[in-house]
């Protein structure tokens, strides 16, 4: 069950009622592991010794060094959960999909329940509507859609949904838990969060535009990152990590 359109545009308005305004980010976020990976050279080959023949030894030949790539995650790829990642000025922050699981109630509805940790490292007020700006975009099978967070799916995960727009304090560091409605059965695969909320993007569709709350859409992926597991140390206000 996709969440309704009314309930989106609910959402909207109660943030812009609360806050006048939400701050939107347009720059592209990036994620860098803090140790490079380091690409190993494939071994030279040996040859089997065959019986009554002299072994066949190869020419000496210098292995070629081992390659050191940083590591690095930015749009359109998707991020990993666990992942720290980092947007620059004029809104500075750092974003982390810390949790995500399913619920299957009695009355045969399976709620996707994820947190979303966000620090501020601008100097002003970061206005955040998490409630609003984040969802499941993508089922595991690869389905697509908009399961934007409610509180009906929140009361049957035995939740409470903090559906209000936040604003948050230079260094200040607040998790939200977030809850859908998705298929019955069904597990998430991507979850997304619109940095921007205040503008829209290009629709592909008439309803597109109106489906998605905001543009510059950070995206995880459910799983923990295979590559690297580790987290940089908090960069200065407005400087990303390096590539």
């Amino acid at each position: 069950m996709k969440p309704t359109l009314l309930c989106l545009l609910m959402l909207t308005l109660a943030a812009l009622a609360c806050t006048g305004t939400l701050t939107g980010i347009t720059g592209a976020p990036v994620y860098v592991c803090p140790t490079p990976v380091v690409l190993t050279p494939t071994p030279l080959p040996t040859f089997v010794p065959i019986p009554g023949y002299p072994t066949l030894v190869p020419f000496p030949t210098a292995l070629p060094p081992p390659t050191v790539t940083q590591y690095a995650i930015r749009p359109p790829a998707a991020f990993y959960r666990g992942d720290a990642v980092f947007t620059r000025s004029p809104q500075s922050a750092r974003f982390r999909l810390t949790n995500i699981y399913t619920v299957n109630t009695p009355s045969g509805r399976t709620v996707a329940v994820w947190d979303i940790e966000i620090r501020n490292l601008g100097g002003g007020t970061y206005d955040v509507f998490p409630a609003y700006q984040s969802y499941v975009s993508q089922l595991v099978g690869g389905t697509t859609g908009t399961w934007g967070a409610s509180s009906d799916a929140a009361v049957d995960a035995g939740l409470t949904l903090n559906d209000e727009a936040v604003g948050l304090a230079p260094g200040e560091t607040r998790s939200f838990t977030l809850a859908a409605l998705i298929p019955y059965g069904a597990a998430p695969d991507r979850v997304t969060f619109m940095l921007d909320p205040t503008t829209r993007p290009t629709p592909a569709s008439p309803g597109d535009a109106l489906r998605l709350p905001g543009s510059n859409a950070l995206i995880w992926r459910t799983e923990p990152n295979p590559y690297c597991g580790a987290t940089i140390a908090d960069p200065p206000v407005g400087v990303l990590p390096p590539p």
